[in-house]
């Protein structure tokens, strides 16, 4: 039977049995048709929605640019910021800027990266790469990606800077090659990892554009520079005015760079990556509701007692050991670290998008409990029963977020934190206390004592338990 062919039982086979046939063959045809067509369609609207995404990356990055321009005396701090808006909106793993090399007008050095590790960043510089032959090419740029064909200068772009799949467009000056700026993810592989593609190209080139407007108007500013310099032939001491504050201004702008750049850096580690990337993509982050949060307090018994034993440098060491573990073992069990209060530490599962379960949040308390009992018997007698903890847990509603426009801080708020509190204040000594609410959700998996019902501060008298490992 030909393919494509329904067959038609002998039951049902008639007089008018090679006319029904035909038409059943007819609408199997149209009907493949149809899916055909569908599937056409479908591929040419994911196309044209990550084409309109590109776009919108681009618009968001000039955007940006056009925001800081005028912030930005320094051409370095400029390059720098444009490189980091390109790793972040449009997802690239690294970036670079190659400026012309003063004495081999031809090869490109390094001089601008991010996304390299420190060590990479000085092998890199050591390394220039001959772009003539792209400029005398009829495209005066490169797209590698995994359907691109073997070329010595691809080949000696990856061996020498260590890109992978990339784009390389030039920066011109006066109509001439001044740089060229480089931008590449280290693998492709759909949908998170794309290959590189024209869209992509197109906006490295709209930010090129820009940047060579920066450049013309560095160059102004030098010329003002040198006509400011003419002047001071007429009147030194109104020169020296000048220059001074200058100076100061120059400064000024350095260190408002570092610092940008230093919180930058430190918005990673204070705050989920989530939160982070909004902040930096919108200027502003949402507080977020989340129905099912388990939060953790674990509190040091008797420590206040402790610090008036040991000097303090000891006293802080001994903490920040401690809370280097508790860290390790409640990244390790998907949570998110809240805060720490003293020799408290607050930590909390099943928010910003993570898949912790109340029983991986018992799951690290009790990691975190044997943790500090074994940890405890290394110390001197004396100093063993300090280190003892309590641990307190409780599941409900909570809302996260940032909040004021200076020093963010990521933080849960309702009463759930003040229940999970309780559980803390409430429990004993080498013990895990959970509130009813947690306890319903896991006690399948572990093993409670409970304890009936215990009078908590401004609470009355709630249901705890005891838990353990099975």
């Amino acid at each position: 039977m030909p393919e494509g062919t329904v067959h038609i039982p002998s039951e049902h086979q008639g007089p008018g049995y090679p006319d029904l046939q035909r038409e059943v063959n007819y609408y199997k045809k149209m009907a493949d048709a149809g899916a055909g067509y569908n599937i056409r369609i479908d591929s040419q609207v994911s196309l044209l929605k990550r084409s309109l995404h590109q776009k919108e990356n681009g618009f968001t990055i000039l955007s940006l640019l056009h925001s800081v321009f005028g912030s930005h005396i320094q051409v370095d701090d400029l390059l720098t910021e444009t490189l980091k808006l390109i790793n972040t909106t449009l997802k690239m793993d690294r970036s670079l800027i190659a400026w012309q090399d003063p004495d081999i007008p031809a090869t490109f050095l390094p001089k601008w990266v991010m996304g390299f590790e420190t060590r990479e960043v000085a092998h890199l510089r050591k390394y220039a790469v001959d772009l003539s032959s792209l400029l005398a090419s009829d495209f005066h740029y490169l797209l590698v990606n995994k359907e691109s064909t073997a070329d010595p200068v691809i080949d000696e772009i990856r061996r020498a800077w260590g890109f992978q799949f990339f784009i390389a467009v030039p920066i011109r000056s006066e109509g001439k090659p001044v740089a060229w700026m480089l931008a590449g993810r280290e693998k492709e592989a759909w949908p998170f990892y794309p290959p590189l593609n024209m869209g992509d190209r197109d906006t490295l080139f709209a930010i090129a554009s820009f940047m060579e407007a920066a450049l013309a108007n560095a160059k102004l500013y030098d010329r003002l520079e040198k006509a400011n310099q003419a002047l001071e032939a007429y009147n030194r001491e109104l020169e020296g005015r000048v220059a001074e504050r200058t100076r100061d201004l120059e400064q000024r702008n350095q260190d408002l760079a570092i610092e940008k750049k230093r919180s930058d850096d430190l918005l990673l580690n204070i705050l989920p990556a989530e939160t982070a990337e909004e902040l930096k993509t919108y200027g502003s982050s949402k507080a977020r509701m989340f129905e099912q949060a388990t939060v953790m307090f674990t509190d040091f018994v008797n420590f206040t007692t402790l610090s008036a034993m040991i000097p303090p440098e000891q006293l802080v060491a001994e903490l920040d050991f401690c809370f280097r573990h508790f860290d390790e073992i409640i990244t390790r069990w998907g949570m998110e670290k809240i805060k720490t209060i003293g020799d408290a530490h607050m930590s909390v599962g099943g928010i910003t998008g993570n898949t912790c379960s109340p029983a991986d949040v018992i799951n690290a308390a009790l990691e975190i409990r044997d943790f500090v009992n074994v940890y405890a018997r290394e110390k001197p007698v004396t100093l063993q029963p300090f280190f003892n903890l309590r641990v307190g847990i409780h599941t409900g509603i909570v809302v996260a977020g940032i909040v004021g426009l200076k020093k963010f801080s990521y933080d849960i708020w309702g009463d759930t934190v003040n229940m999970a509190a309780r559980m803390q204040s409430s429990s004993s000594p080498g013990k895990v206390n959970v509130s009813e609410s947690t306890y319903l959700l896991t006690e399948n998996e572990f093993t409670f004592e409970p304890r009936g019902k215990i009078a908590a501060k401004n609470k009355g008298e709630l249901l705890m338990y005891f838990a353990e490992h099975k």
